[in-house]
């Protein structure tokens, strides 16, 4: 199978060359890398100039983690997606194990799970309050059982993830897609992934602001869907 990774970035000046290293062992042959730069103002564009085996677009402001991967969709030309933040909170060397998995099981979506079990309590402050808050609000109406309807990483087919026609520009893409793949009957596994936390002074984008529009978005999607 073939594969078009999309990673969204802003203002990652500071990881990004650990992020490419990683980038350039995966294998290119069967993996389409594509980068959307969301209009960062610090040196993050002159790394991507320098590295022209990816396929990188810049956005000229800063429009969000969904419009960025909306943007990079149209790019993709694989038969399947994998979406994944490039902050490396997700280690990209988890990126075989997770195709490999994607393609020994019957699920059509492959989706990550950060916690140990269903939920990491030893590391329980405010954010991880609201992925809590979220995640149950998410299983409460969807009736699901999912640990971590946040985590960005998925995998599933291109043609499939089009026909959902995600309109979030900001952090709710994630619930959004979630949301519109178990009201369209496709089955998603978890899987656990290893996760790194950054907090706001290491250069974690989502706020607490955020949670509002993202519980919006599950409320929206659930009751006023077309």
């Amino acid at each position: 199978m073939t594969y078009s990774l999309i990673i969204p970035i802003f203002n990652e000046e500071r990881i990004l060359p650990k992020l490419i290293d990683k980038l350039h062992k995966l294998d290119n042959k069967h993996i389409e890398i594509i980068i959307i730069d969301d209009g960062s103002n610090d040196g993050t564009k002159d790394i991507l100039v320098d590295n022209s085996q990816f396929l990188v677009k810049q956005n000229k402001i800063n429009l969000g983690k969904g419009a960025s991967i909306a943007r990079g969709l149209e790019l993709a030309s694989a038969k399947n997606i994998i979406l994944m933040d490039g902050d490396l909170e997700i280690d990209i060397d988890d990126i075989p194990k997770l195709i490999l998995n994607y393609e020994e099981n019957k699920s059509d979506v492959l989706a990550g799970i950060r916690w140990k079990g269903k939920f990491d309590y030893q590391k329980f402050d405010i954010n991880m309050l609201g992925n809590y808050v979220i995640n149950s609000i998410f299983n409460l109406l969807f009736k699901t059982d999912f640990g971590d309807v946040l985590c960005c990483v998925k995998i599933l087919n291109t043609k499939v993830f089009k026909s959902l026609d995600i309109q979030s520009n900001g952090f709710s893409i994630e619930v959004e897609t979630m949301a519109k793949l178990v009201l369209n009957g496709f089955t998603i596994k978890e899987q656990s992934i290893k996760y790194n936390r950054r907090t706001a002074q290491e250069g974690k984008k989502i706020k607490i602001s955020d949670s509002w529009n993202i519980i919006w978005t599950i409320f929206k999607i659930k009751f006023f869907r077309n």
